[in-house]
């Protein structure tokens, strides 16, 4: 998006610092350099010349003075008028060239965002340019908070990297060090664990050439050698996500034990353990549905499983920790009227994979 519309030719705002509709207003605003307050005043002069003379003397000696002056007085008045920023902010749109981004929309409130649509609708259909970046699963909340959005929204997908764009890091990467990755099979496993991050790609393959013990460029074709991949990817999710998993395992504070609930492995977790355990236990995979997650519970736990309410509930509050106290994207987003969790962040989702909880 930054190549296709630099800053200097759009009004870039960041949803992370929209909390309210004023915010929008006010961030607009300033980016404009408009300004909310206009002042009349006037003033009105009556002046007059007064010539003053006299003469003074001794005997043989005299002199004449004169003197002038001017008299009257002056008279003000100033009006001060306060015009709301959002007043000034519609004028200055519209007819706009410039188009409004909105960056991470799906950090801006949702009764914020509709707020902010329906603000802007007349100005869209007036031919004002309106672009919204959002995580994919959040892509449709502009139509989702505002109905009559339906049909006035072009939606451009920029989808996950491919295997195939993924398989392109290490191919270059190796070609250009000279290291060989014999029928690409090293290539294959560290894709099919990357999550589709590109990020976690190029960490695999930097450390993937420091456990065969190569820092710089050879000077002829080396073969580069499989490690220990349980091992391997053990020890990059050390790194990883383990301060978001704590969090999201001990939940919202409360003033009752949590029941324990014992699993198939021998091991008692309460019920927001027995969730990670059981999104884990699903790949995971990045999207799941109620329906899912509830026969992932019911493989793992051997005591019975909990009720829908109970799940819906500690979802919920999950979704609510990530947003409220993770920095960054939230690492995981429960939609209730889809009934889906998404992890959003791919290190998360490769820490329930391999990381020690």
């Amino acid at each position: 998006m930054r190549n296709v519309i630099p800053e200097s030719e759009a009004l870039w705002l960041s949803g992370g610092s929209i909390t309210s509709t004023d915010d929008f207003w006010e961030t607009v605003a300033d980016k404009l350099g408009r300004f909310t307050g206009i002042e009349y005043s006037s003033d009105i002069k009556d002046e007059e010349w007064r010539t003053r003379q006299g003469s003074f003397g001794f005997s043989s000696l005299k002199a004449v003075f004169e003197r002038k002056e001017i008299v009257g007085d002056t008279k003000g008045n100033k009006v001060t008028r306060a015009r709301h920023v959002s007043n000034q902010v519609r004028e200055a749109l519209d007819g706009l060239l410039q188009p409004i981004v909105i960056d991470d929309f799906h950090y801006v409130p949702p009764d914020v965002q509709l707020d902010i649509v329906r603000a802007i609708k007349d100005l869209v259909f007036n031919g004002l340019r309106f672009i919204v970046i959002a995580v994919p699963h959040r892509a449709y909340d502009v139509v989702r908070v505002e109905k009559e959005m339906t049909g006035r929204v072009q939606q451009i997908e920029v989808g996950f990297w491919s295997e195939e764009e993924l398989l392109s890091i290490p191919r270059k990467g190796f070609d250009a060090l000279d290291f060989n990755d014999k029928d690409g099979t090293l290539s294959d496993r560290l894709a099919q664990e990357s999550f589709a991050s590109p990020h976690l790609m190029q960490d695999f393959c930097l450390q993937l050439c420091k456990k065969n013990r190569y820092r710089t460029k050879q000077g002829h074709p080396v073969e580069l050698t499989a490690p220990d991949w349980a091992t391997f990817f053990r020890q990059r999710s050390s790194m990883t996500s383990k301060t978001a998993f704590d969090l999201l395992a001990r939940g919202p504070r409360q003033r009752t034990d949590r029941q324990a609930r014992k699993l198939k492995n021998g091991l008692e977790k309460d019920i927001y353990g027995v969730i990670l355990e059981a999104i884990s236990h699903t790949g995971p995979k990045v999207a799941l549905t109620y329906e899912e997650i509830r026969a992932a519970i019911r493989e793992i736990l051997a005591s019975d499983i909990p009720q829908r309410h109970q799940v819906i509930r500690v979802l919920e509050a999950m979704s609510k920790i990530a947003k409220k106290d993770l920095e960054g994207e939230p690492v995981v987003d429960y939609d209730k009227e889809l009934a889906t969790l998404y992890i959003s962040d791919p290190y998360f989702a490769f820490f329930l994979r391999w990381g020690s909880r």
